[in-house]
């Protein structure tokens, strides 16, 4: 086979085939035994679910603000997880209108909100760019010359792209290089906010609950895209209409039952099912180890300030929940890659494999030693894996922003000071600075300092104890922003001349923020030739259903509502209702749900929404599609391509599903769509809405 293999030939090994793992490029499903389909429940033809040039179905799933969305109206009407918008609803919230506390419910479309930051892309169509790319790094001489050509051509494939009007284009890599896509999309910046639930039912169990079952939470909200009247995307305008999408979901009312196929339409982020054993035994052993240490420190620093006052609260509330969440993979990848051996796993079909390629003389031509060589890719990135990971939070502005601030003045020494650079090296760099960023830059710099010495940071050679971080917290002068903006003004000269403790601290993670990146570009270069090869064996070798590792683009899994055994004598059936809100009901947060819940609980068996198959209204239930980050707020449909669900989350015992499927463990979290319409219709009501999904 040659080095370039198109995905239709890889869509002929799963001609017969409708398996529940994976996550599938819409080729592939294309590609799958639709006749097996239709007798799971599949009711659409190739066409109606997604066409390469007509969309359908599928291009109802979009991309918002590193979640998932689906428009599920005509006019422009966007629904997906509570948590994906939980930011811009924080930014809108105010002591005076916390609508993370009580909910917001825009009456008329001229009530809706401009929600800050978020962002709809519509993929438009997929280009597959691979012979483009292949030529351009044919010319390439070492490890990082092919990374670098492979970015440029990008660059230059994008621009032509975005030629188009409304356009912008993205290209993702598929079977580590194998493969390349350029996917046009339509990128929507008026987004509105809708309607959102109070947190106490959008985040109903909060940590406590998060990656676990039973679950009971309303993880939904609504949002609108907004164009310019010709249709053209535009910036917030008071004269923009509706965005009219070529396609939406219709809103089922009927539900889903065990057995019934689920599919799971989505943008998952990031899996790395065919890493070597090098790769999951440092992941295991310290990258996730050390985040679940260092998160969670963090997050007892934001905690403590957040009993401050409201505004401080509010300020905080978003980022708390998004490490919060990081905590928890990180403590579901440890336990989980343990639990299910996944090294050893690893190991073990290492071991096949190379048996495999010894058994025959031409597999030996074409991959003896491919195995080896992308470990020692892996072995190369151990030997900095640990200040690696610490010099990146300590430059991360998320995590550390003054850190961050001083490193990016040390890296920018000798430019001019441009106003943005100035403002940001202002006086709101200083925001909480005692309260939240010097306790965290503390745990920071005391990370470096217990670093081993043949992988310290530059400039914190010096860092050997808490005694040695108080002091440069004492004696630097980077914490006034006159200081900082006097120095950046001084330029390369002043920043190297500056014995600032701080400053020699930054002048070093500037250093190594260079060369972390330099090595990274090798690493990827050498990777693209060697994962190539890898991964073209892994294909003959597996022989069977093979997909490329999630990468933020337009997939779909394919599942069944069903159960699991998360232990020996436990059974999880996949629904939950609200019976089981009013169980854990405890007045207290964080199951404290409004008081309109519960006096429309009471009321609930008389609802349309009630289900006498499970003797209640629904609120959670349970698939075995193959989900990750990114598919939160995933559209979860039924055969007629009906919207029965929201993805969003997974349970605790398939975190570490990223390193690999299971079949009895691997299961995603939906909020059931007719919840949603409960809540819509009886708890915060929106009548405006239903009628315009046309379940009223």
């Amino acid at each position: 086979m040659t080095r370039r293999t198109t995905l239709c030939a890889f869509a002929a090994l799963f001609l017969a085939t409708t398996p529940d793992e994976g996550q599938w490029l819409p080729q592939q499903v294309l590609a799958m035994d639709w006749d097996a389909l239709r007798a799971r429940g599949m009711k659409l033809s190739k066409d109606e679910f997604w066409h390469p040039t007509k969309g359908g179905v599928l291009s109802a799933a979009v991309q918002i603000n590193g979640c998932t969305a689906s428009f599920c109206s005509k006019d422009g009407l966007v629904v997906t997880n509570h948590h994906c918008g939980y930011g811009a609803v924080n930014a809108l919230s105010s002591p005076e209108s916390n609508y993370l506390r009580e909910g917001f419910v825009a009456k008329t479309k001229d009530k809706e909100l401009p929600a800050p930051g978020v962002t709809v892309y519509v993929v438009r169509r997929i280009e597959n760019v691979t012979d483009r790319i292949l030529a351009a790094q044919a010319r390439a001489r070492t490890d990082i010359d092919r990374f670098r050509i492979t970015e440029s051509i990008k660059r230059q494939l994008i621009q032509e792209g975005e030629k188009e009007p409304n356009t912008t284009c993205s290209i993702a890599d598929f079977f580590e290089g194998r493969e390349y896509h350029m996917y046009y999309r339509t990128q929507l910046p008026d987004v509105r906010l809708v309607y959102a639930p109070p947190s106490a039912i959008g985040e109903f169990g909060g940590e406590v609950d998060n990656w676990e079952w039973p679950r009971h939470t309303g993880d939904f909200c609504f949002f609108r895209a907004y164009a310019a009247p010709d249709g053209s995307p535009r910036a917030y305008n008071e004269e923009n209409v509706p965005f009219q999408p070529e396609h939406y979901l219709r809103v089922s009312s009927n539900g889903v039952q065990e057995g019934d196929l689920a599919m799971i339409l989505g943008y998952p982020g990031r899996t790395e099912r065919y890493e070597t054993s090098i790769a999951v035994q440092d992941r295991q052993g310290f990258y996730y180890p050390k985040r679940l240490d260092l998160f969670t420190r963090v997050i007892d620093v934001l905690k403590r300030a957040r009993k401050k006052d409201v505004e401080t609260d509010l300020r905080y509330a978003s980022k708390q929940k998004s490490l919060a969440n990081v905590q928890k993979n990180a403590e579901g990848m440890v336990w989980g890659l343990a639990r299910n051996a996944v090294v050893a796993r690893k190991l073990r079909e290492e071991s096949e494999f190379e048996a495999w390629v010894s058994a025959s003389s031409e597999r030996q031509t074409h991959y003896a030693g491919v195995l080896d060589d992308l470990k020692s890719i892996d072995l190369a990135a151990r030997e900095t894996q640990e200040k690696d990971l610490v010099g990146g939070l300590m430059g991360s502005q998320f995590i550390c922003p003054i850190m961050a601030g001083v490193i990016t003045m040390a890296a920018n020494a000798g430019r001019d000071v441009t106003p943005r650079l100035a403002k940001f090296l202002g006086e709101s760099l200083n925001q909480d600075l005692d309260l939240v960023q010097k306790p965290i830059m503390r745990i920071m710099l005391e990370e470096a300092a217990h670093l081993p010495d043949d992988q310290r940071l530059a400039g914190t050679e010096s860092l050997r104890d808490a005694s040695d971080v108080e002091r440069i917290m004492a004696d630097t002068e980077m914490f006034d922003a006159n200081a900082r903006l006097a120095l950046a003004k001084g330029g390369a000269d002043a920043m190297a001349a500056s014995t600032d403790p701080l400053i020699v601290v930054a002048r070093g993670l500037a250093e190594e923020r260079q060369k972390r990146a330099t090595r990274q570009q090798e690493r990827a270069g050498r990777r693209i030739a060697v994962g190539t090869r890898w991964i073209e064996a892994q294909q003959k070798w597996r022989g069977s259903t093979f997909y490329p590792d999630a990468n933020s683009t337009l997939r779909v899994s394919i599942a069944s509502v069903k159960g699991y055994e998360p232990r020996d004598g436990v059974s999880y059936t996949p629904h939950t209702t609200v019976a089981g809100i009013l169980a854990k009901e405890t007045g207290a947060e964080p199951f404290a749900s409004p008081s309109k819940l519960i006096e429309a609980a009471q009321d609930r068996f008389d609802s349309r929404y009630f289900d006498w198959r499970i003797g209640d209204v629904p609120v959670c239930f349970l698939t075995d599609g193959d989900t990750t980050g990114g598919n939160s707020g995933s559209p979860v449909i039924n055969g007629k391509g009906e919207l029965v669900g929201l993805n969003f989350d997974r349970v605790f015992e398939n975190v570490s599903g990223d390193y690999g499927w299971n079949a009895d463990r691997s299961r995603n979290i939906s909020v059931d769509i007719r919840y949603v319409l409960w809540v819509l219709e009886q708890v915060q009501p929106a009548h405006h809405l239903l009628r315009e999904m046309q379940v009223m």
